[in-house]
C-alpha cells in the first residue's frame, strides 16, 4: 500500500510540475506575443494598435531621452517604423523573466541594411517590462540602445 501511495504522490507531483511549467510557458508566450504585436504595430505605423499595448504610465528610454506614451507615439514612433521597415533584424538572444504579474524581456538583436542612404550594421539591446492588467499584458517600460557592430 505504501508503494502505491508513493507512486500516486510522485505522479501528482510530476503532474503539478508539468502543469506549472505549461502555465509558465503559456504566460511567456502571451508576453512575447504582446511584444511582437508592438513591434509589428511600429512597422505598420499603426499607432492605435501600439497605444493599446502601452500602459498609460509607460516610460520609453531611447536616444538619451525619456518619453511618455503620448510623446513617443507623436514622433519617435513614426521614425522607428520607417527605420524598422527598411532594415533586416535577427534576434541573437532573448531572455524572459517573470515575477507574479510582471515580466521583463531582454533581447539582443542584429540590425542591418540601408536606411536614408546609409549602410546600417548595429548591435541592438532592448529591455521591455510588462505588467498584466485585467488579463492583458501592457508594456510599462521600454529601453533601446544600439552600437555599431564590429
Amino acid at each position: 500500500m505504501n508503494g502505491k501511495i508513493f507512486i500516486l504522490t510522485t505522479l501528482m507531483l510530476l503532474t503539478g510540475v508539468y502543469i506549472s511549467y505549461g502555465q509558465q510557458s503559456s504566460l511567456e508566450e502571451a508576453v512575447i506575443e504582446t511584444l511582437e504585436a508592438f513591434h509589428l504595430a511600429i512597422i505598420a505605423n499603426d499607432s492605435e494598435a501600439a497605444k493599446k499595448l502601452l500602459s498609460d504610465s509607460v516610460q520609453i528610454l531611447e536616444g538619451g531621452n525619456i518619453e511618455t506614451k503620448d510623446e513617443y507615439l507623436s514622433h519617435h514612433f513614426h521614425s522607428d517604423g520607417r527605420f524598422l521597415s527598411a532594415i533586416d533584424r535577427k534576434i541573437e538572444s532573448q531572455t524572459i523573466s517573470m515575477e507574479g504579474n510582471v515580466a521583463w524581456i531582454s533581447t539582443r538583436s542584429h540590425f542591418w541594411g540601408s536606411f536614408n542612404d546609409r549602410d546600417i550594421d548595429l548591435n541592438s539591446l532592448e529591455l521591455v517590462v510588462l505588467q498584466k492588467v485585467d488579463e492583458n499584458w501592457k508594456i510599462t517600460a521600454l529601453h533601446w540602445s544600439s552600437s555599431p557592430r564590429g
